[in-house]
């Protein structure tokens, strides 16, 4: 029904997405009137709104926290939320992070696949059905917030202004669909300094990690020397080589500078990366230093949380997965910051309990930050929601499906009657938050005919 208009359209479809991919919209401190979130992420959100109103729909922007695109009639809607803002785009990009160059059939850019091409995708799709002159007899709203990446205030605001709907779904996570996702906990772990005058190496500073959520890709490390300056530096350049980390380093005349290189991944599965203060640590452990058992303690954090006594898995929702995303070591003190995913059948009080008595006792506190932290989100395969998308799926793919669970914490979160539908196919890799995040440009049109159908079900 939909897929002739989609097809003519193709061209038009592709350079939309490129132009608010080509947009910096790293979320930021507020920095005018309407722009709670920073002048990049008001842009990508304008840029959209405008779109909207092109496309002959009704538009709001809710004072620069969110808007929204919407079309039909009623009191009752359904609702598609996307976002807008992205996480920092880290290290060792080949193309330019928001060149939006399309290379092999891929676009190149950050949020292309988390989350501005999907929702461009759905909005397109939107527009298909409306072109399409369908009769429908709810309203669609495509609901763009622009702080998921942190601390959801977008969707806090925006709801606080606008009745929610009565369901949808959310085109951030993966096909066929997500029926359950993992509880989020964000916590700090604290500890005092202890220094020794007897220790040739002082470890001055420890910086890494860009976000929370992030597997961090790079770790600074300045370190005071007492001695043979040449010896410490042979000493480093032989650990980083039998571990095979990558490292760049710097002499001074009594000082080291360390650069630690990792790969960045989505926090929700941190064994696929590399955590660079993990890195910098098993270095650390093995010099003379007044502090190894901090250093010792940090180079075995590990991804499923058994070192901070956490370890589980769920029949639901699989294993918890632990990420030390954050550092800030100083003469103050030691604070790591740390993302979880956890399963259905806990609660983040329960975990900081385990984890409080665990590390306690080695000197440690354990303490909630000021990132969101999510309860988990269940709903039951059998309802209304998950049967009519999956069977959009089935008809659309020709595949018989199987919902899925992640560790990822979506916009379906903020609504009742909502799941993660798409936008990544079976199969494919986990491109977000990773240098070169790149979404095939087949893929978009796919999706947007896939959501074209969505949305005529669901307000048909």
């Amino acid at each position: 029904m939909f897929e002739k208009w989609i097809e003519e359209h193709r061209e038009q479809i592709i350079e939309n997405t490129q132009g608010v991919l080509r947009i910096n919209s790293v979320g930021g401190p507020a920095s005018a009137p309407n722009e709670p979130f920073g002048p990049g992420c008001a842009e990508a959100l304008d840029y959209v709104l405008n779109l909207g109103q092109e496309m002959g729909f009704t538009v709001k922007n809710v004072d620069g926290y969110a808007g929204h695109i919407e079309f039909g009639e009623g009191e009752e809607y359904i609702a598609v939320l996307g976002h807008l803002d992205v996480v920092p785009v880290g290290t060792g990009w080949t193309y330019p992070p928001f060149g939006a160059e399309i290379h092999n059939g891929k676009i190149y850019a950050r949020g292309a696949i988390d989350d501005k091409g999907p929702t461009m995708a759905a909005l397109h799709a939107l527009h298909a059905v409306k072109e399409s002159g369908v009769k429908l007899s709810k309203k669609i709203r495509v609901i763009l917030g622009v702080d998921e990446e942190s601390n959801w205030r977008c969707m806090d605001y925006y709801f606080e202004k606008e009745p929610k709907p009565i369901g949808g779904f959310t085109p951030d996570a993966d096909f066929p669909l997500i029926y359950a996702e993992k509880g989020i906990l964000c916590f700090d772990v604290k500890k005092a300094r202890s220094t020794s005058d007897a220790a040739t190496v002082l470890v001055r500073e420890v910086t890494g990690g860009n976000r929370i959520n992030m597997v961090p890709d790079h770790c600074a490390v300045v370190l005071d020397v007492k001695g043979e300056l040449d010896l410490v530096a042979a000493k480093i350049k032989e650990l980083a080589e039998s571990y095979n980390i990558q490292l760049e380093m710097e002499q001074g005349d009594d000082t080291i500078k360390l650069h630690v290189a990792g790969v960045s991944v989505h926090a929700a599965a941190p064994h696929h990366g590399v955590n660079a203060i993990v890195q910098a640590a098993r270095i650390l452990a093995e010099l003379d230093t007044a502090e190894q058992a901090l250093w010792q303690f940090i180079s075995e954090v590990d991804t499923d949380g058994d070192r901070l006594g956490i370890k589980m898995v769920c029949a639901a929702t699989g294993p918890l997965t632990n990420n030390m995303g954050l550092v800030h070591i100083d003469e103050k003190g030691v604070k790591l910051a740390f993302n979880v995913r956890f399963p259905v059948d806990q609660t983040d009080d329960g975990l900081l309990a385990i984890m409080q008595e665990k590390l306690g006792p080695e000197g440690y506190s354990v303490e909630k930050n000021e990132h969101a932290n999510m309860a988990p989100l269940y709903v039951p395969k059998d309802s209304e929601i998950v049967t009519k998308l999956l069977k959009v799926y089935e008809e659309e793919t020709g595949e018989q499906a199987e919902p899925l669970t992640i560790g990822g914490g979506t916009y379906a979160r903020a609504i009742p009657n909502a799941v993660a539908f798409g936008a990544l196919f079976p199969g494919q890799e986990e491109l977000a938050h990773q240098r070169d995040e790149n979404w095939a440009v087949d893929d978009l049109i796919r999706c947007t005919k896939i959501y074209a159908k969505a949305i005529y079900e669901l307000a048909r």
